[in-house]
């Protein structure tokens, strides 16, 4: 029997910590290169990625800022022994000549991991705190970035660009990291 094949007993005590819904408020894309990241495993023990980080202990990656209480992951069945698909949105409000540029550029490649943010922190070693992600996207490179926008009707209305990201196999529902990854407004640049 394969690791991934042993289950775990899922109690409702294993963890006495909040479990608030919802994620933070931005993502990062970072480029599914030998730049950016040496190695990607999918574990089998918990549902999380492995990733080493190329040239150091953080990723980079292009941030996201989207507007608070817009951004979501969900992930559905694609049926028995074949993962789940998995995506995320959110509504970027500001800065939309600066989202439609990094929308076109994310539009046009399935080279990238999506890291979005949950608040959450865990301790890492000597010390140091790493910060909790839900991850869209695969080993493979298979994540779809599309953007829909609108302008709203009135002076007040929700306006600006929502993303989606789409990655139609992963290993598990939720797919967690935890660790650091900075700012690299060359993300891209350096990925081509």
């Amino acid at each position: 029997m394969a690791l991934s094949c042993i289950p775990k007993s899922v109690r409702s005590n294993a963890s006495c910590i909040e479990n608030q819904a919802g994620v933070s408020n931005h993502m990062f894309a970072v480029p599914l290169d030998d730049n950016h990241i040496t190695s990607i495993v999918p574990s089998d023990d918990e549902n999380q990625y492995v990733i080493e980080a190329a040239g150091g202990s953080a990723l980079q990656g292009i941030r996201i800022d989207f507007k608070a209480q817009t951004g979501q992951v969900t992930a559905e069945d694609n049926g028995t022994g074949k993962g789940w698909t998995g995506s995320a949105t959110g509504r970027v409000e500001l800065s939309e000549d600066r989202m439609a540029h990094t929308s076109r550029v994310l539009h046009n490649s399935d080279q990238f991991l999506y890291f979005i943010a949950t608040g959450k922190t865990k301790a890492g070693d000597g010390g140091a705190v790493l910060k909790e992600y839900l991850v869209v996207g695969n080993e493979n490179g298979e994540a779809e970035f599309a953007v829909s926008a609108d302008t709203g009707a009135g002076r007040t209305d929700d306006h600006g660009q929502t993303f989606t990201v789409t990655c139609a196999y992963q290993l598990y529902p939720f797919t967690k990291w935890y660790g650091i990854i900075e700012e690299d407004e060359n993300a891209v640049a350096d990925s081509e």
